[in-house]
């Protein structure tokens, strides 16, 4: 039978766009809390979401004082996450004043050229209607739907060339989406996957699927549990990888799946992620700090038994349907 952890009250999960907000901006504020404090915080486990914390104290501390670090702690995280959320909002208000300042210079250039091809075919009274504008420069005006339909998304200009992906049916210029698709295989518009995504996981690694019947998780105690084991023995980075040449330690990582019908759609899942070498990659372990080993890369896998979302465990209800929108979003489905 497997062996799971638990729970322990000196950790605390903090989602990681919040953690790298602290530590980059306000560093002074984490630096404060532990002197005030007298407690230590180390990552102790990571997702690819979130983070867990652990608080270490001296043995000699005051007995409520690992509650109180913790509480402290909590107050400074949300206090970040609101910080993070506002900066955010200033981005994306700054991207769209941008992007709206590009599409009035496009669209002036745009409507000049039409109004002048217009009166040089002497179209004033027909079709399109021309109306005149300040300094005698001409416009035309048009149905929104009509103009909706003949606007890239991406260039915001008329499609040149138009080209619609066989699957969501969206248009585009030819050129905008050839090179939009070879930044992501994806549709700039809805995030329908085109292709196949394959990753630099090691090549040298081993997927090993087995089943215990007595080993029960919180939420599927009515099933047994699928247990898949990850194997990668060491070896040297390709030129696919961060530092070609430079060898990596290898690695063990064990997962835990319900042995329900959703557990086993979700194991197939993996399989393709596996076999697509999308799992793992070879980088930093935000845990460690260590360089140049094989690290998760974004499919989130169950690697406790118990102690829930906190310490990547069961119970977790949504966690199935979770996994299975991170697996769609690299294009990895049961189609």
């Amino acid at each position: 039978m497997a062996a799971c952890g638990g729970t322990t009250k000196n950790r605390l999960t903090v989602n990681k766009h919040v953690w790298d907000f602290l530590t980059k901006e306000s560093p002074a504020k984490l630096v404060k809390l532990k002197e005030e404090n007298k407690v230590g915080v180390l990552i102790d486990g990571e997702t690819s979401e979130i983070y867990v914390l652990q608080i270490t104290m001296p043995a000699h501390g005051p007995s409520n004082g690992l509650y109180l670090a913790r509480k402290a702690l909590k107050a400074l995280l949300k206090e970040t996450e609101k910080e993070l959320k506002k900066a955010q909002r200033q981005s994306e208000l700054m991207g769209c004043m941008a992007l709206m300042e590009k599409s009035r210079e496009h669209g002036a250039v745009e409507l000049h050229r039409r109004g002048a091809a217009l009166i040089s075919r002497g179209q004033q009274t027909s079709g399109p209607r021309v109306v005149s504008g300040s300094g005698g420069m001409a416009s035309c005006s048009r149905g929104g739907e009509e103009e909706q339909d003949s606007q890239c998304p991406i260039c915001l200009g008329e499609i040149q060339n138009i080209k619609t992906l066989e699957k969501c049916k969206h248009s585009f210029c030819e050129d905008c989406i050839t090179r939009a698709l070879q930044v992501k295989k994806a549709c700039p518009m809805c995030g329908r996957f085109y292709g196949q995504l394959v990753g630099n996981q090691p090549e040298n690694g081993r997927m090993l699927v087995s089943k215990d019947s007595s080993l029960l998780l919180p939420g599927y105690e009515k099933y047994g549990t699928i247990i898949i084991q990850y194997v990668f023995p060491p070896g040297i980075q390709g030129v696919e990888h961060p530092n070609p040449g430079v060898r990596y330690p290898g690695t063990t990582r064990v997962a835990y799946l319900p042995d329900c019908p959703e557990g086993n759609k979700v194991l197939a899942l993996f399989r393709k992620a596996f076999d697509q070498r999308l799992t793992f990659t070879i980088g930093t372990s935000m845990t460690t700090g260590r360089a140049n080993v094989i690290t998760w890369n974004d499919i989130h896998h169950k690697t406790n038994c118990t102690g829930g979302p906190q310490l990547f465990g069961y119970p977790d209800p949504t966690y199935l349907a979770r996994v299975q929108e991170e697996l769609r979003a690299k294009g990895i489905t049961n189609d």
